[in-house]
């Protein structure tokens, strides 16, 4: 399953725990309706998955989809992270997947089971894998699995924006034991906008910046993050928007920051990309219904 691009990912948090199992526990055969990572703190796990069985063992995880037959089982005492999330969708409230977990039968186990990847700029084409280690993700995981209990105030949205930090750090990983850390070409103009989105960029002022001719770099700029620059400018503007709306900032206070004309060209525009205006996209729901525990 190809993602596409990192910056345009709207995951949501479907279930969050951490956990302890014992020796001999053990889940499925089954199938899941969303995606989990299950990621040990201490003890062993196995993981039965497609024709391969993976030995998961203290900082290390597993990964998986809804296409995937799997059957996982606690070799001994075991502490351990578990999060089902979905990797697009509109809202942010979870949805969570017990109701949707199916057995399956043991032959099931046989079925190929479903790859991911998504195109990080800079980086280039970058596949998860169902097994992998990750260090340094503690801290996060332990921060998504409060807020998810807690249900504090606007904790819904505050999921999703965690979640999104702990994909990306994943990711971010995983680029860099498969490829190495590479330095892209265009940062110079990837760091201006980011730091000056409002500012009326054009194509060859940002060329300029890294020291290539304007045709050169759009076709440059586009091999690497997979966008256009006004494209690029845009989707980077809607992200600080995002940001700043979540931390309460005054609507005309954004739109004037992001270089928009007036509040009703900037709401024009970002519900043209969201679906909804700054107003609607700001509110925060105090109360929601508590969501039952799920095994891993």
């Amino acid at each position: 399953m190809h993602l596409g691009n990192l910056m345009e990912l709207t995951p949501r948090l479907n279930f969050a725990s951490r956990d302890r199992a014992q020796a001999g526990d053990q889940w499925g055969p089954r199938t899941i309706p969303d995606w989990q990572i299950f990621s040990i703190v201490s003890g062993e796990a196995l993981l039965k998955l497609g024709r391969q069985t993976y030995r998961i063992r203290s900082g290390e995880s597993v990964f998986y989809g809804p296409n995937s037959p799997h059957y996982l089982s606690a070799v001994r005492p075991t502490e351990y992270f578990s999060f089902h999330f979905s990797w697009h969708e509109t809202s942010p409230k979870p949805e969570h997947p017990a109701f949707n977990i199916k057995n399956v039968p043991a032959g099931a186990l046989n079925t190929r089971p479903e790859g991911c990847s998504v195109f990080v700029p800079g980086v280039g084409e970058v596949e998860i894998p169902h097994h992998f280690s990750a260090s340094g993700l503690d801290s996060i995981m332990t921060r998504i699995v409060k807020e998810y209990h807690d249900e504090g105030a606007g904790y819904i949205f505050l999921l999703r924006a965690l979640l999104m930090e702990l994909l990306t750090l994943l990711i971010r990983q995983l680029a860099g034991q498969s490829k190495g850390a590479l330095v892209s070409k265009i940062e110079p103009a990837l760091a201006a906008i980011r730091d000056n989105p409002g500012m009326k960029w054009s194509v060859c002022q940002l060329a300029e910046l890294c020291g290539y001719h304007p045709s050169y770099f759009t076709g440059l700029f586009f091999q690497e993050v997979g966008q256009k620059p006004k494209e690029y400018l845009i989707a980077e503007k809607l992200r600080q928007a995002k940001t700043a709306l979540l931390k309460g900032d005054p609507i005309e206070k954004i739109a004037q920051s992001l270089g928009y004309t007036s509040i009703h060209y900037f709401s024009n525009s970002f519900k043209k990309e969201t679906g909804l205006s700054p107003s609607e996209f700001k509110q925060n729901p105090t109360t929601m219904r508590g969501l039952l525990a799920i095994e891993p």
